[in-house]
């Protein structure tokens, strides 16, 4: 939906708040102390029913030196269905910041998590939410980056909303930054949903080997966090580990919808210590509808899982559209449907330089 669909859309142009922890009245450097960095983005009014996809919305951060990450809180006034946040070099997708037009500027979230990295996801319909890494972990913004929320708005209720969006970011010292995270995402796009029936979706995909071709070494892949996205027709998300003594042995279970369904794994799982090769992905509906439900927004359906791992390799898997099939029937009918995935894989460079002065 084009943003002239949207009845209002304000963009609220605030300073950043910045807090040192020590001193929260005080000045803070966010690239040399813990401080957590906000800002309110935009106000968007959705009429009751009305969807919004396709809205973007930017915040240039202005660093002139990296910032390692810990943790992220969005905030909402209700009505968004869901969003992803990358960090882009500030001379990307150059828009002034607030909301705008995703495709005003042909935004592709594939493109931002290359050129800089993925940042944050929304579980569905979720107001609140905070992810937070444990041990040590971050993620590091690069110099003069800018944020960017490809985001999605569902109006489900019977009143009209005026939402704002805000982040906050909340940054560490380097010196206190023990384990350097790699954002990767596992995708099942091929969708056929029968009408009124339960279908489990489910892809593979093997690590070890295209770990060993893309940094020329054995697996290094430690699971810091994980969150699935599915809309209502999902009953439940599943990762779980593939080969080795502990294959098939479910690390992540999800049965939640309009709550918060991110996990941060403490200790992290480790792959090579259990003997696994890959990770399976797996999605569960129950299609109560008179028909075959795909994947889309509305009243169709995602099968999607964002992840923060330990690793020197980001990875993309997917099943493509026109590539997965139905392979038989479960053990109470539903319908298992099972598709290749498609590794697209890049060595991470956490020295990225980032975007320039501006």
């Amino acid at each position: 939906m084009s943003l002239r669909a949207l009845a209002v859309v304000s963009v609220v142009s605030v300073v950043p708040l910045i807090a040192c922890g020590d001193d929260p009245a005080g000045p803070c450097d966010p690239s040399h102390a813990a401080c957590t960095l906000e800002r309110t983005l935009s106000t968007t009014t959705v009429a009751p029913g009305q969807e919004i996809s396709g809205l973007c919305q930017s915040w240039t951060l202005n660093n002139p030196e990296e910032i390692w990450v810990d943790s992220v809180t969005m905030r909402n006034g209700g009505g968004y269905h869901h969003s992803n946040w990358f960090f882009v070099p500030d001379d990307l997708y150059v828009q002034p910041d607030g909301a705008w037009d995703c495709g005003a500027v042909g935004f592709d979230e594939l493109v931002a998590a290359v050129a800089g990295g993925f940042l944050f996801a929304q579980s569905t319909q979720v107001a609140t939410e905070d992810q937070t890494f444990k041990d040590g972990a971050a993620v590091r913004i690069p110099p003069y980056s800018r944020i960017i929320g490809s985001t999605h708005l569902l109006n489900v209720g019977d009143a009209t909303l005026a939402s704002p969006m805000a982040l906050a970011v909340h940054s560490v010292a380097p010196e206190d930054v023990r384990v350097k995270l790699v954002p990767s995402r596992a995708t099942y796009f091929d969708l056929h949903l029968a009408a009124n029936k339960t279908s489990t979706v489910s892809t593979s995909c093997e690590l070890a080997q295209s770990y060993q071709r893309e940094i020329g070494q054995p697996l290094k892949e430690r699971i810091h966090y994980a969150l699935p996205h599915y809309h209502a027709l999902g009953t439940t998300a599943e990762i779980a580990l593939v080969g080795g003594p502990r294959d098939g042995e479910v690390i992540l279970h999800n049965a939640g919808f309009g709550e918060a369904s991110g996990k941060a794994f403490s200790p992290p799982v480790d792959l090579a210590a259990a003997g696994a090769t890959g990770l399976r992905f797996s999605c569960t509906f129950m299609n109560d509808t008179a028909a075959e439900v795909q994947w889309g927004i509305g009243n169709q359906e995602m099968c999607e899982f964002a992840l923060f791992v330990d690793s020197d390799m980001a990875f993309d898997g997917s099943v493509k559209r026109g590539t997965g099939a139905l392979v038989g029937a479960g053990a109470n009918g539903e319908d298992l449907h099972e598709g290749p995935c498609d590794m697209f894989t890049l060595k991470w460079d956490h020295n990225n330089p980032g975007g320039l002065p501006n």
